[in-house]
């Protein structure tokens, strides 16, 4: 077996297994730049001529689910704003007829809704909620010209991602040592670690950050692919809510899989959820940023594989730690969409401190550590894992590409 992490230029790929899964019947929900930046397309099919309107016979197995989704949908399906995995919604309706949208389980016994259609589009800015992953399973095409955007704001999560403290990579909760410091919120792990909070010291007494959490999920997404895990919440002395700022939710859970081809002139955006600020009911009571969730997972499948806009799977950054000036801070940014990480939040104050940066795609260098300060920063999330599986490999644009992806050229 074979296998690369594609930064510049694609080296060969590799096989893995693909173990099937059954279904139950059933019957989803937002707008979007111009993102090519005049790239060129990238081919990852036949070779750089390939002629999508004449494409190859269909020779996918489709990853992680049921090979009976690539013939069961027979709708040609565009989506305008919305896909709803936990009420099976597309624009706020049941599909239409022909269309499939189902709950499942991926082969490791993670649950997904599965939409299978004829063939896919979205021309705008799709938002995708829900508890649970989406994969879209498209007898021929899929083109995606807006944003898919599975993304995690704040401290909700993208579909099929963990809130603030869960998840198997979940950042640790900051901690506080009498009377007055804290330190942040870790940030969450999965394909890079997310960054400790920053220490909490003041009046000689000083507490240490938790240590990072373990990173999980393998490079291929082989088995299955979760979403992203949540950021560890914030310390704090008496705030009403009982800790510092909030995690931010971990980026959420997309595969794609077509039996022709797949474009993507637009993007598709799993980032991490920013880490809430330090809470600030008063000026003696203040509390420590919350790390940013983790991003979460992409996973692309078709014998033709067309990119030219972006992919995105960065972690969210941590929240600022409150001010002693009673100066309220900010929160962390969501997982941006390009190969860089959100910066943290900042105050201009003393007694508070900054949040980590998210993790970085590209050579998946570490979240950034929480600030240090009486009211520590939290930690940035740590980047997702991103998987493109096709016929062939070719180079793709790292600055449109964030972590780098992981080239499989199993499909015959």
């Amino acid at each position: 077996m074979r296998f690369c992490w594609l930064l510049l230029i694609a080296a060969s790929g590799c096989t893995f297994q693909v173990p099937g899964a059954t279904g139950s019947a059933g019957g989803g929900q937002d707008a979007a730049p111009d993102l090519t930046n005049g790239a060129p397309p990238i081919d990852l099919g036949d070779g750089a001529d390939a002629d999508l309107a004449t494409p190859p016979p269909a020779t996918l197995q489709p990853s992680h689910v049921a090979p009976h989704y690539l013939t069961d949908g027979t709708c040609d399906l565009t989506v305008a704003s919305t896909i709803d995995t936990a009420n099976r919604r597309v624009d706020g309706n049941a599909v239409p007829a022909g269309c499939m949208f189902v709950m499942d389980q991926e082969s490791g016994g993670l649950d997904v809704a599965v939409l299978a259609v004829k063939s896919f589009s979205s021309p705008g800015t799709v938002s995708v909620t829900g508890n649970r992953g989406l994969v879209i399973v498209a007898t021929t095409t899929i083109n995606i010209a807006g944003t898919l955007d599975g993304s995690a704001k704040l401290g909700l999560a993208g579909p099929g991602g963990d809130p603030q403290g869960t998840g198997t990579g979940a950042g640790n909760h900051g901690l506080h040592a009498n009377p007055y410091s804290d330190a942040g919120g870790g940030g969450g792990s999965y394909g890079s670690a997310g960054g400790t909070g920053g220490i909490g010291s003041y009046m000689g007494t000083t507490v240490n950050p938790a240590a990072a959490s373990s990173t999980y999920g393998m490079a291929t997404l082989a088995s299955a692919a979760p979403g992203g895990s949540g950021g560890g919440y914030g310390s704090s002395e008496a705030c009403n809510s009982g800790h510092g700022g909030d995690g931010g939710g971990g980026g959420g859970s997309l595969q794609l899989s077509a039996g022709t081809s797949i474009t993507i002139s637009g993007a598709v955006n799993v980032g991490g959820g920013g880490g809430g600020g330090g809470c600030q009911p008063s000026a003696i009571d203040e509390g420590s940023g919350g790390g940013g969730g983790s991003g979460g997972a992409i996973f692309i499948e078709s014998p033709v594989v067309m990119i030219s806009g972006g992919l995105w799977a960065n972690g969210g950054s941590g929240g600022g730690g409150a001010s002693g000036t009673g100066t309220a801070t900010g929160s962390g940014g969501n997982g941006g969409n390009g190969a860089m990480s959100q910066t943290g939040a900042t105050i201009g104050t003393s007694g508070g401190t900054n949040g980590g940066a998210g993790g970085l795609g590209g050579t998946m260098s570490a979240a950034v550590k929480g600030g240090d300060s009486a009211n520590g920063g939290g930690g940035g999330g740590g980047a997702g894992r991103i998987v493109v599986r096709s016929r062939a490999a070719a180079a793709l644009n790292v600055s449109l590409v964030s972590p780098a992806a992981a080239i499989d050229q199993s499909i015959p």
